[in-house]
């Protein structure tokens, strides 16, 4: 076939398989995209029909916003010493080293930084005081850092070019907006936002009783304490705003990273968007979730990986192990990216041995070593995280693999362990090796959120368009190396996800790499197909900016920012038993002690003395239910436990098939009689404060049997 007829025949697959690709992704996009209409109609006319902005709440919201950039700022004064050591300063002239610059030298002081908040926790010394002093120290270490490395003059910006940075600036923007509303998503209220504020109330990192978050790696929530105890009385929106801050940091990552390949601007502002309109990064990035975070450590850390397999220069071990460090100290689920770097290194001290023959066999040995040491010298950065948790539980990675590495901790055992485990496998449906063949399509087409058999989110299908087209490059060799090796690490956590748990958001930290590698395969093309394929990646991207904007204006959160509409409002409009946490703060006695039973643990909006159990927030209701003989009993015991109170969400608590009482193992019969006495427990000797169809806030009166 002539040259340009195959061109043309490619260009028609390419449209035509766009086309394909479109039409399944928004015929699963009802309850978001089917709805914008009426969406941008509600938000629009409640700003039409209101005041926007409000003196107190905006500045609320500007304050915040005003504090969290001095932190950004402290960390960059801090990350910039460390750079000194780490950096490959005969980078600094190429493409991508300003963007590469700011990136790192800001998540390398966010990463030391935690280890400082670490030790002032241990030595209960979290004061609004020391915070102000910490950011002071560390907005003079940024006045006297280098310069970042001066701007290389771009080649002018393309239409597609255009589109794109608009694009990605309208994604930052309804994130960083998003992320001045009040949290309401559930990480955040009983963990990622609840644990700092617990800390900030003992001045230290103490265990935060029955809840094993506890007991994770907090890089991110040590800037949520500082941040809080900087911005008071705006310590909620500082925190807010310092969470979202690694958003546009992972991007930088993305564009340095793809200038540095070689792509001009234009095509890297395309990387970056394929990234940067990913609905699910948008929502964690938003919500006050650490997946971002993640996800830019993992990205600098596969960047300066592959820059060292190519190299083979061992300065590039020093990034590697920060990044790794950084990325260990948010989560424990980083252990499976740091898997396949390790895997990497002995294949390429291998690969050296190969191509050098006989002489090539005591440089193998120093590859190895020098790649292990680097790895290595990530995980003892992290350690402190697991050994705090190692010297409370016993385990290093508790409450996680307890039948694996035993640990013990109140409100936890092996039997709940377990169970996580079990519904972290729940997410994704792969089962045969059809459904793990298919699973690229299924979550780039048909992935929903909060929905786990759907993985829980959304990806678009960006990434899914242009991946003949990656293999294509691969295949051929068409991409250079850094490429191919970040294409292949990408590969293989995809591989560990698959037989992990199938969250969205634990996939994320894959798919900066995959992004520029899609875009270097698009440019190698070949200028002929190039453009048409760049516009196709945009368009493709821009899907997913389309399900980013319905999502935002379900929240709604723009008056809130702006300060029109008032906290309260925003939560009870959001949070539907935020009134019964409003009726406990108002009517309850201080001393009054709330049972909280499937109310998703937010303890952050509650301040009463409260239990709560962790994940599985009616099991040891579920307990005393099974073992109790009558309701009388029930009650009594649960009176022992200093109970005053209880909120429960009944509708799950009373239902049949649903309910945690209900055992699958016992007879219909003793599953209803369990159930009857539930109910006899909460209205026999006892005082419904507030109640409705999903709710009960219930008062047990004293000396009632």
């Amino acid at each position: 076939m002539p040259r340009d007829s195959r061109r043309i025949a490619l260009a028609a697959v390419a449209v035509a398989w766009t086309v394909a690709l479109f039409a399944l992704f928004f015929l699963n996009r009802g309850p978001d995209v089917g709805r914008l209409p009426h969406l941008l109609g509600s938000l629009f006319g409640s700003l039409l029909n209101s005041s926007v902005l409000g003196v107190g709440g905006l500045a609320r919201s500007a304050g915040g916003g005003v504090v969290a950039a001095l932190i950004v700022l402290s960390w960059y004064g801090l990350g910039d010493l460390l750079a000194r050591v780490m950096m490959n300063e005969r980078s600094a002239a190429a493409p991508g080293a300003r963007a590469l610059a700011l990136a790192n030298r800001c998540l390398y002081g966010a990463f030391a930084w935690s280890l400082i908040w670490f030790a002032l926790g241990i030595v209960h010394q979290y004061r609004p005081a020391v915070a102000i002093v910490a950011l002071v120290t560390g907005l003079g270490l940024a006045a006297i850092s280098r310069r970042p490395p001066p701007r290389i003059r771009s080649a002018p910006v393309t239409r597609c070019g255009f589109v794109a940075r608009g694009a990605i600036g309208l994604v930052l923007a309804l994130s960083l907006i998003s992320s001045l509303a009040p949290p309401t998503a559930r990480d955040a209220l009983f963990y990622h936002f609840a644990i700092p504020r617990e800390y900030i109330g003992t001045r230290g990192n103490d265990v935060v009783p029955d809840n094993m978050a506890t007991y994770y790696p907090q890089l991110v929530e040590m800037q949520v304490v500082w941040a809080m105890l900087v911005g008071q009385p705006l310590g909620e929106a500082a925190a807010s705003v310092t969470v979202f801050a690694f958003l546009p940091l992972l991007l930088l990552v993305v564009h340095g990273w793809a200038l540095e390949r070689g792509l001009d601007p234009n095509w890297a502002s395309l990387a970056v968007l394929i990234v940067a309109a990913i609905p699910t990064l948008y929502d964690v990035s938003s919500s006050g979730y650490v997946d971002h975070a993640l996800t830019a450590y993992t990205a600098l850390a596969v960047h300066a990986f592959a820059r060292w397999w190519t190299t083979l220069d061992q300065a590039w071990m020093l990034p590697v192990a920060f990044a790794v460090s950084g990325a260990l100290s948010i989560k424990l689920t980083a252990i499976f990216f740091v898997l396949p770097l390790v895997l990497l290194v002995l294949v390429r001290a291998l690969r050296a041995a190969r191509e050098r023959g006989h002489t090539g066999r005591a440089a193998t040995g120093r590859i190895a070593l020098t790649g292990m040491s680097g790895l290595g010298l990530g995980a003892v950065l992290a350690a402190p995280w697991y050994l705090r948790t190692w010297v409370r539980t016993g385990s290093p990675v508790f409450p996680f693999y307890l039948d694996v590495w035993p640990g013990a901790a109140p409100g936890w055992d092996a039997e709940r362990s377990r169970l996580y485990r079990e519904m972290l496998s729940l997410y994704g449906d792969a089962h045969t090796p059809l459904d793990y063949i298919l699973t690229p399509f299924r979550l780039s087409l048909a992935a929903q959120p909060d929905q786990p058999g759907r993985y829980d989110g959304v990806l678009g299908f960006a990434l899914l368009l242009g991946l003949p087209l990656l293999a294509w490059a691969l295949a051929r060799k068409r991409v250079d190396p850094d490429i191919r090796i970040a294409a292949l690490i990408a590969g293989l956590m995809f591989a560990i996800w698959l037989f992990a748990s199938e969250q969205i958001r634990f996939l994320l930290p894959a798919l900066p790499g995959l992004a520029v590698a899609t875009v270097a395969a698009a440019v190698a093309a070949g200028p002929g197909l190039a453009r048409l394929l760049g516009w196709l990646l945009t368009a493709a991207a821009a899907a997913g900016v389309v399900v980013i904007l319905a999502w935002f204006a379900d929240l709604d959160p723009v008056r809130v920012a702006l300060g029109s509409e008032t906290r309260r409002d925003f939560l009870a409009r959001r949070l539907d038993y935020y009134p019964y946490y409003e009726v406990i703060a108002r009517d309850l006695s201080p001393a009054a002690r709330v049972w909280l039973v499937d109310m998703r643990r937010d303890t952050y909006h509650f301040d009463r003395p409260y239990f709560s159990d962790f994940v599985f927030e009616d099991y040891t209701l579920a307990r005393y239910v099974r073992s109790a003989s009558t309701a009388a009993e029930l009650r009594a015991r649960v009176r022992s436990d200093g109970i005053t109170h209880l909120l429960v969400r009944h509708d799950v608590l009373l239902d049949a098939v649903h309910s945690a009482v209900v055992d699958d193992q016992q007879s219909r019969e003793w599953n209803l009689a369990k159930l009857a006495l539930m109910t006899a427990f909460f209205q026999d000797g006892t005082r419904l404060l507030r109640g409705d169809r999903k709710f009960w806030l219930i008062e047990l009166v004293p000396g009632q049997g």
